[in-house]
């Protein structure tokens, strides 16, 4: 089965691995959302893009829009998982994005 993860392609990193979603969930709870609040940047995660620490603070607002539209749209085991998701990717990038040569992949 397919899914969504962030990784760092340049500098190469091989240990940094965040899964984000697997495919069905991201299809069946990611993209109603995406549609409905028009997220630019996370309707890009699927086919994948590379994020640079410029992208930073607003992928972190769209997925608080993301999280804040899933409270109340999710039932709430679908609800918890994609927030402990959503909240270990923040952390994890704002861990990683300490320069602005660091790319990261999510898709």
């Amino acid at each position: 089965m397919l899914s969504v993860a962030a990784i760092i392609i340049e500098p190469k990193d091989t240990q940094f691995y965040v899964p984000v979603s697997n495919e069905a969930f991201f299809q069946n709870c990611w993209v109603p959302a995406i549609k409905e609040l028009n997220l630019k940047l996370i309707s890009l995660f699927n086919p994948g893009l590379d994020l640079t620490k410029k992208d930073l603070s607003h992928l972190i607002e769209e997925l608080e829009l993301l999280i804040n539209w899933a409270e109340v749209n999710l039932e709430n085991d679908d609800f918890n998982y994609m927030k402990r998701r959503i909240d270990f990717l923040i952390v994890r990038l704002i861990e990683v994005f300490t320069s602005d040569e660091v790319i990261v992949f999510i898709g």
